[in-house]
């Protein structure tokens, strides 16, 4: 039925048409059926186009008031008077009426009647190009039944069909814009009104406005400046004075409530003249209490909880009152999604999550300008619902309104002369806040100007924050609105671009953590004095071990080279980590033990202000976690580095069997090879550790336990709380690492097997190798591997046979003389035995680890070593002359002291081999030259690699993807490195060494 809207032209008669159901079906039916029989009689049809009437029914003739038939146009005229020059003078016209007859009701004729003093008649003549006629910045669309009026009631039509103020009145207004109008009175302010300055502090980068300062002409403030202002200042009691009084403060707060505005001038002008009974006729715009006044204020009676709990709140609810740009109120509504108003979630009208007390949340979306560019602007006054007020309780329409409580808004671009007052980069700047109380979210219009638009501002930074008091943790100060607006052109650079930003919406509940700061500042006090104390001792113990070898050896002192500074800066960032990461781990488990499992509101996260970078309560979690993890990175570097220089020698006890005959060297090759594997073996599995916390964190979804909401029901949220972030991991690292020690130390090593580093010694002792390691220059670990079998070159069922008699007894002990049943010693050298361990490495070319690259004469040299080495180190051991044995002193166990004889290199100095007994956990000093020893540096370092790729990534996956990533790096490199070391300190060919 594509043809059932049709309708006839004006001047024709409109008939119902009788369709066939063949037209029907072929869609050509029509509804009605146009008929010109009127003009035929010179007749114009009736309005409802059903009868043909004349235009006059009167015998007289008049220059005005009877209507004439138009042959021409076939319709009847009044004969206006035609468009002149402008005189000054109402023009005068007449409109169509048609005439109904009293008896039955029935149009009969057509007459004109005189329109009202002002009005006029627009007819299609008065068009220019346009299907309209546009005067005052109005559409006048012809018609000649009626009477069209000005915008205003103080203009009218002149001749010219123009409309004209009144005299007595000034034209205000913008055609471009909209509908101009007239006011009778100059505002105070009346001069640069239409200037207005785009200031953005983000890009000046300091309070001052000399680097950024952009003014243009606005044709929205010249439209409704004066309208606005002149109206406001002369308020005569009428909802339009009010409506104008909007519209000027939404002026001054699209000149972020610059005071050298005009708008705002004027506003402040106004305010003074009012006395207090009449000041509720113009907006609350700014707060006059200084910023502490407004933070610390205590009105708000209602208590607030976690829980759904009688006569508390655990939901806050917001309303916004809501104005359009010429200052008519368009309604309060509750806030809901409002505020995230270039996001997916703008459209949902659902109460958020974030409403929830105590669930804070944080979103960053990208958003593209050119939808801003469309969006319709609003101004807004933000309320609280104070549900202690007994108003609330009320459920007329009215009553509710008092119980709202305004919230306080802090636009940080708000311009004070020429500075930024609340344009804060910590806490300290605070104290010259400006707070208001109107906002906009997207300003499309104050960058009009007569060539279009060219600047648009937008809300790029919002945050919510709600502070619990700290007297009375279930009531809350007022909420504060903080707004941070960018400004961008509006055109495209070039076709195609799309000009994005990206927007940020933070809601948070916070407290004052002044003490709790204070509390750190005291207690890291203490810890970096412990820090100190141990620094001092590992400094004193590497110096005593230094300074005894360059006693009579003509060498520099120890503090006066290179190794010293770069050894001191190891320790450094060493016992930092030792001591700062537990530190960090203990700040943060207390914010997530104690604010996650509250039932009662006592405690909030610190502020996570994303206006702050140094002032951010998380700056320092996150430069610690950062710090943490590069000095740890450098310091495992560092401690490879170190391992891969130590001096691995294997001395071979075995004699042969005959004079005539060489011992295997499969013995020794097999030592090495032990070693080498045990090189970069770990006590824990990185692979157990790594499937355990994903298990957790992605399989049972505690990844969102960080999520900064006081419970842990795990909602989805966009962002974690970085430091309940690195407690949750480390809990589950450390629950790992537990669970493997708990099984190894307790079970695994002690009924199904033994340590690896007995595992070792076992298999010197049945090589009939011993080890020393010299993992510095006069200190060592001595493995005494010396068989107490008679031969150790042998087949399975001898060594088999032997090592039943070591059960039984029926051998000798595997103890070095003097101690029995002790083969693992931390060796103390003096002065002489390491140069003398030089000067044997002295004869060995610097390549050797490949017999490939080794030259007859090379190899000869190697073996002439290795003999030397054997002799030196066996004329050493069986000379009970050249060392003493004995146990540690308590202070030289605890604290890891060299013996004071040997840091002095006394007269008659011997070798001390003091007794490794090994710790609780099977662990002896000797595996600090492998990655046995340093387990807890690596487990650390794990801990604090997954903490800083969760920091970038914010995905468990992909950190525990990069720790596994940094795990093989370094076992890489510890293997590689580590198999060249030993081939060539060792003195073993490296192509019989494998991993």
């Amino acid at each position: 039925d594509m043809l059932s809207s049709c309708k006839c032209p004006p001047n024709q008669l409109q008939k119902d048409a009788d369709c066939s159901i063949d037209s029907m079906l072929q869609g050509s039916c029509r509804k009605h059926l146009c008929s010109s029989e009127c003009a035929d009689l010179s007749y114009v049809s009736s309005l409802d186009q059903k009868s043909c009437l004349p235009c006059s029914m009167r015998n007289e003739t008049r220059k005005y008031g009877a209507s004439e038939y138009d042959g021409d146009n076939k319709v009847c005229t009044c004969r206006n008077p035609p468009r002149g020059a402008p005189t000054g003078n109402r023009v005068v016209s007449w409109k169509l009426v048609e005439i109904h007859d009293e008896a039955t009701g029935l149009p009969i004729s057509n007459d004109c009647v005189r329109c009202p003093a002002g009005s006029a008649v627009i007819t299609r003549d008065l068009y220019d190009e346009q299907e309209f006629f546009l005067s005052a910045g109005m559409r006048f669309i012809a018609d000649p039944y009626s009477c069209s009026f000005c915008p205003d009631p103080h203009m009218y039509f002149d001749t010219d069909y123009n409309c004209v103020c009144s005299e007595g009145y000034i034209l205000t207004g913008e055609v471009s814009v909209g509908e101009q109008s007239c006011i009778e009175h100059l505002p105070s302010v009346s001069g640069s009104y239409s200037k207005i300055r785009f200031q953005d502090p983000a890009l000046a980068g300091r309070k001052s406005l000399d680097a950024l300062d952009l003014t243009i002409d606005s044709v929205i403030f010249s439209h409704y400046y004066l309208k606005a202002a002149s109206e406001c200042e002369y308020y005569e009691g009428t909802s339009q004075g009010l409506q104008s009084c909007q519209a000027l403060s939404n002026l001054c707060v699209m000149s972020m409530y610059d005071e050298e505005a005009a708008a705002c001038k004027e506003v402040d002008i106004i305010s003074q003249k009012r006395d207090r009974t009449s000041s509720s006729t113009l907006p609350w715009l700014y707060y006059e209490d200084e910023a502490d006044s407004v933070n610390d204020d205590r009105s708000i009676g209602m208590k607030i909880s976690l829980y759904p709990q009688r006569n508390r709140t655990n939901s806050l609810s917001f309303k916004l009152a809501k104005y359009t740009l010429n200052g008519t109120f368009a309604g309060i509504e509750d806030l809901s999604n409002q505020l995230e108003y270039c996001s997916e979630t703008k459209h949902i009208l659902n109460q958020p999550n974030w409403l929830t007390f105590g669930n804070g949340y944080r979103n960053e979306y990208k958003c593209s300008i050119d939808d801003l560019i469309e969006t319709e602007m609003f101004f807004f006054d933000m309320f609280i619902v104070d549900e202690s007020h007994e108003s609330c309780k009320d459920e007329t329409i009215n009553s509710g309104l008092q119980c709202l409580y305004p919230v306080p808004i802090l636009i940080r671009n708000l311009v004070e002369g020429r500075s930024f007052p609340n344009y804060n980069v910590h806490p300290l700047d605070e104290y010259n806040d400006r707070y208001v109380r109107r906002f906009f979210l997207v300003d499309n219009q104050s960058g009009k100007t007569q060539s279009g638009l060219e600047l648009i501002r937008y809300a790029k930074r919002i945050a919510l924050q709600t502070i619990i008091r700290s007297e009375e943790s279930n009531k809350i100060y007022p909420p504060k609105l903080i707004i941070e607006y960018s400004t961008r052109p509006s055109a495209r650079q070039s076709p195609g671009d799309e000009v994005a930003d990206l927007l940020t919406f933070v809601a948070e509940y916070t407290m004052d953590t002044s003490t709790f700061w204070a509390t750190i500042q005291i207690l890291s006090g203490f810890v970096i004095a412990f820090g100190v104390v141990i620094f001092g001792i590992r400094i004193n113990n590497w110096l005593s071990r230094r300074r005894a070898s360059t006693h009579n050896a003509g060498e520099a002192g120890p503090t006066s080279s290179l190794r010293f500074v770069v050894h001191s800066f190891a320790v450094t960032i060493h016992t930092l980590v030792l001591l700062g990461t537990p530190f960090a781990f203990v700040v943060c488990l207390y914010w997530f033990i104690f604010f996650k499992a509250q039932s009662e509101v006592f405690l909030m996260l610190p502020s996570n202000n994303i206006f702050y970078d140094a002032g951010n309560n998380y700056f320092l979690f996150n430069l610690a976690f950062q710090v943490l993890f590069w000095c740890q990175t450098v310091n495992i570097t560092y401690t490879i580095i170190d391992q891969c220089q130590n001096s691995i020698i294997l001395l071979d006890w075995e004699r042969p069997k005959r004079q005539d005959c060489s011992v295997s060297t499969w013995r020794t090759v097999l030592v090495a090879n032990e070693f080498n594997r045990m090189q970069a073996k770990r006590s824990t599995s990185i692979e157990f550790s790594l499937i355990l916390v994903g298990f957790f964190m992605t399989g049972l979804n505690q990844y969102d336990n960080a999520a900064p909401q006081p419970n842990f029901d795990n909602s989805i949220h966009r962002e974690h709380n970085v430091a309940l972030r690195f407690a949750n991991s480390v809990l589950f690292w450390a629950l790992s690492w537990l669970v493997q020690v708990v099984w190894k130390t307790l079970i695994y090593e002690r009924y199904i097997t033994e340590p690896p580093a007995l595992k070792f010694v076992d298999i010197c002792t049945a090589c009939n190798t011993s080890v020393f390691i010299l993992s510095d220059k006069n200190v060592c670990f001595y493995l005494h591997g010396r068989s107490p079998y008679l031969i150790a070159d042998c087949s399975m069922n001898d060594l088999l046979e032997q090592m039943t008699k070591e059960s039984n007894g029926g051998t000798i002990d595997r103890g070095l003389d003097g101690c029995k049943g002790c083969q693992i010693f931390d060796f103390f050298m003096t002065s002489a035995f390491n140069r003398q361990i030089s000067k044997i490495y002295s004869y060995v070319g610097p390549r050797h680890s490949k017999l490939s690259s080794s030259s007859e004469e090379q190899a000869g040299q190697i073996s002439l070593a290795k003999l030397e080495m054997s002799t030196f180190l066996q004329s050493f051991i069986t000379s009970s002359n050249d060392y003493i044995v004995r146990e540690p002193l308590y202070s030289e166990h605890i604290f890891g002291l060299t013996p004071a004889d040997i840091a002095t290199q006394s007269e008659q100095l011997k070798c001390i081999l003091q007794p490794d007994n090994g710790k609780w956990n099977h662990s002896y000093n000797y595996t600090s030259s492998t990655f046995l020893g340093i387990e807890m540096d690596l487990f650390l370092h794990d801990i604090l690699t997954y903490n800083f790729a969760d920091m970038l990534f914010n995905n468990p996956l992909a950190s525990i993807l990069a720790t596994y990533a940094v795990h093989k790096i370094r076992e890489f490199f510890r293997q590689w490195f580590g198999q060249i070391n030993l081939s060539k300190k060792s003195m073993v060919d490296g192509r019989f060494i494998y991993t």
